[in-house]
C-alpha cells in the first residue's frame, strides 16, 4: 500500500514546528498536523538525493534558495544535511524569489533546485518546492517517488541527529543578483518585441496617474523592484516593508481575483496596499487607471489594481493574459499558444474569434506546473521571445524566459515581477496603438472556500460526489440543463461538471486545496443569471456539514 504523499498542489507546506524525536513522527506531522520540521526535511533531502544519484553517474548538484520566513534556517539546514548524506553537492543561493531560484538552477547547470517557501501562506508556515534541471516544478510521479523513499528511510528507525558540518553548503552564490539580471534582459527583450522605448514613454498618461503603488508583500522584490522601475522612468513606490512580517495584511495572497472596493472600503481596509491607495489617490482618478500592483511573498505571481468610477478593482490573471494576447495580435503575431486552468473565465476561452492571429487554447489542472507542462515539455528554441503564455486568475502568468547560459534557448517560469513589467509594456503599447481588438466581456464566476475540511472525505467520486451532482441537476431541473463529468490530468479530487443551463455554457468544479485544509467550490458561466449565487450557497452548506462537521465518510 502506498504511504501518504507529502506534496500538495505546489510543493510541501505547513506550519514550522519543532522536530520530534523520530523520523516517522516527523513525516507524520506533515500529514496529520500540516506541520513541517527540520527532521522531516533531512529525510526529504536524503530521498531527493537518492533519486538524483540513481539517475546520474556523477555527484549531483542542487541549489537551495529561500525567502525570509523565520523558520527557514532550520529547514534549509535539514535539506542540506539530508542531501549531503546522499553525496549531493549543495549550493546555497540565499534569500531569493522563487523565479530567481529557477534562474539559479539554469545558471549553475545544477541537477535540481529546492525553494524553501510557503508562497502566500502566513509567515509562520514554510515548505519546499522542487525544480528539475530545466527549472520545471516537480510532477506527481516524482513526488510519489520522493514520498516512497522518505517513508522507507523513516521506517528504518535510525533517527539520526543533524551533523553541523553537513548542514553547511559546499558553495554559496547570490541568486537574487542573477534574478535581477535576467529580469533586466527580459524587459529589454519584451520592449524590443513590442517596439517600445521605455524611458521615452509618457508614463503619467499611460498609467492615468502620477505614479502607482507596488506591494511586494515584504518579499525579495521589496528592496529593489520599485526602485528599478522608477530608474527606468516608470513612477513606482513600494509600500511593503522588510521590517514587517512576510505576507501579513499585504500582498497578492490576501486579495481575491474577483475583488472590488469603494474608496471608503479601502480607507477602512487592513490591507496595506488598499489603505495606501485610498490615502494616496483622490476619487477623481480617471476610470481605468493603473494605480497599484501586488506580488505574493515568494514573488511568482502578481495582481493589478485598476481604478473604477467609485473605487478600484482587481485585474486578474485572465485579464492580464488577454491583454498580452491582444498586444501580440496588434503587432501582427501570426500564432500564439495560451494555456488556462479549469478556473478560467469561460468568456475568455470562447472568444478567440476576436483575434486576427491563430490562438491555440489549452486547458489544464490548477497550478502553474501544469500550465508549464501544457505549453512545452522541454526548453524552447527561438531567436525571439516566443508568443506563449499560461495563466491562472490568481495572478500566476507563465511566460518564456531567456536561458541565462544558452543563446536562443527559452525556459518557462511564473514570475510576478516579469508579469508586472509585461503588463506595463502592454499598457504602453495600448496607449500608442488604438487598433487593439477589444477585451473579452467577462462572464460570471464565483469561487468559495470551505475552511478546515477533512480532505480525505472528498475525492471527487463516490456517493458524496454523486449527491452533489444530483443536487445541481435537481436545482436547475432536468429539462433546463445538461452536464457531463470531465477529468483533468493532475486533479485527483476534482468533480468537474461541464455543460449548459438554459443554453448558457456553465462549469461547476469542486476540488481540495493541495496546500491548505480547505475545499474549493467554483462556478463559472458565460453569463450571470438568476440562481447561481443561491446554488453556490447550497453546495457550500451541504459540503460544510459533510466535510467539516460530519464524522461519516464517503
Amino acid at each position: 500500500m502506498d504511504r501518504p504523499i507529502l506534496h500538495g498542489t505546489d510543493g510541501i507546506r505547513g506550519k514550522v514546528s519543532p522536530s520530534p524525536d523520530s523520523d516517522l513522527e516527523a513525516l507524520q506531522a506533515i500529514i496529520d498536523k500540516r506541520e513541517v520540521n527540520g527532521r522531516a526535511f533531512m529525510i526529504i533531502g536524503e530521498a531527493i538525493g537518492k533519486i538524483l544519484a540513481e539517475e546520474l553517474d556523477d555527484f549531483p548538484k542542487v541549489v537551495i534558495g529561500w525567502d525570509r520566513r523565520p523558520g527557514n534556517a532550520m529547514l534549509v539546514s535539514g535539506l542540506t544535511d539530508g542531501l549531503h548524506s546522499s553525496s549531493v553537492r549543495v549550493i546555497h543561493g540565499g534569500i531569493v524569489a522563487t523565479p530567481g531560484l529557477h534562474d539559479a538552477v539554469l545558471g549553475t547547470k545544477a541537477d535540481a533546485g529546492l525553494m524553501v517557501t510557503a508562497s502566500h501562506n502566513p509567515h509562520t508556515d514554510s515548505g519546499v518546492k522542487f525544480f528539475d534541471a530545466n527549472g520545471r516544478k516537480s510532477m506527481p510521479s516524482l513526488e510519489r517517488r520522493i514520498a516512497d523513499i522518505a517513508w522507507e528511510i523513516a521506517e528504518k528507525g535510525d533517527n539520526p541527529e543533524p551533523d553541523p558540518e553537513s548542514c553547511l553548503p559546499d558553495r554559496m552564490i547570490h541568486a537574487e543578483r542573477g534574478h535581477r539580471s535576467t529580469l533586466a534582459k527580459r524587459m529589454d527583450d519584451m520592449a524590443n518585441f513590442f517596439g517600445i522605448n521605455v524611458e521615452n514613454c509618457d508614463w503619467t498618461n499611460i498609467l492615468g496617474t502620477d505614479f502607482f503603488l507596488l506591494d511586494s508583500s515584504g518579499g525579495s522584490a521589496t528592496s529593489w523592484l520599485a526602485a528599478g522601475l522608477d530608474r527606468r522612468g516608470i513612477p513606482t513606490k513600494e509600500v511593503s516593508s522588510l521590517e514587517k512580517e512576510l505576507n501579513h495584511q499585504c500582498g497578492a495572497g490576501e486579495i481575491s481575483p474577483t475583488d472590488s472596493w469603494t474608496w471608503e472600503e479601502m480607507k477602512k481596509s487592513e490591507h496595506l496596499l488598499l489603505k495606501s491607495l485610498a490615502e494616496t489617490h483622490t476619487q477623481d482618478v480617471p476610470n481605468g487607471s493603473l494605480i497599484g500592483a501586488a506580488l505574493d511573498g515568494d514573488g511568482d505571481r502578481c495582481l493589478l489594481i485598476e481604478s473604477t468610477e467609485n473605487g478600484a478593482r482587481v485585474v486578474d490573471g485572465d485579464k492580464m493574459a488577454d491583454n498580452v494576447a491582444r498586444a501580440w495580435d496588434s503587432i501582427g503575431v501570426p500564432n500564439a499558444t495560451m494555456a488556462f486552468t479549469i478556473e478560467t473565465d469561460l468568456s475568455l476561452t470562447s472568444s478567440q474569434n476576436r483575434f486576427g492571429m491563430q490562438v491555440n487554447f489549452l486547458e489544464c489542472a490548477v497550478g502553474d506546473r501544469w500550465l508549464t507542462d501544457q505549453l512545452s515539455k522541454h526548453l524552447i528554441d527561438s531567436e525571439n521571445w516566443p508568443p506563449i503564455i499560461g495563466a491562472e486568475d490568481s495572478g500566476h502568468l507563465v511566460l518564456a524566459s531567456p536561458h541565462p547560459e544558452i543563446e536562443n534557448k527559452w525556459s518557462l517560469v511564473g514570475d510576478g515581477a516579469a508579469t508586472l513589467i509585461l503588463q506595463l509594456l502592454v499598457r504602453a503599447l495600448q496607449h500608442k496603438n488604438k487598433n487593439m481588438v477589444p477585451s473579452y466581456k467577462s462572464g460570471w464566476k464565483k469561487r468559495t472556500s470551505i475552511i478546515d475540511t477533512d480532505r480525505t472525505k472528498w475525492t471527487g467520486e463516490g456517493i458524496l460526489a454523486n449527491n452533489v451532482e444530483s443536487m445541481i441537476i435537481d436545482y436547475f431541473g432536468n429539462e433546463n440543463c445538461s452536464f457531463i463529468r470531465k477529468t483533468i490530468e493532475g486533479e485527483t479530487s476534482l468533480l468537474l461538471l461541464s455543460g449548459n443551463v438554459n443554453k448558457f455554457p456553465v462549469s461547476i468544479g469542486i476540488r481540495n486545496s493541495g496546500t491548505q485544509k480547505k475545499t474549493s467550490v467554483s462556478i463559472r458561466s458565460m453569463k450571470k443569471f438568476e440562481g447561481l449565487n443561491e446554488l453556490t450557497e447550497l453546495i457550500v452548506e451541504f459540503l460544510t456539514k459533510e466535510l467539516v462537521y460530519s464524522s461519516s465518510s464517503d
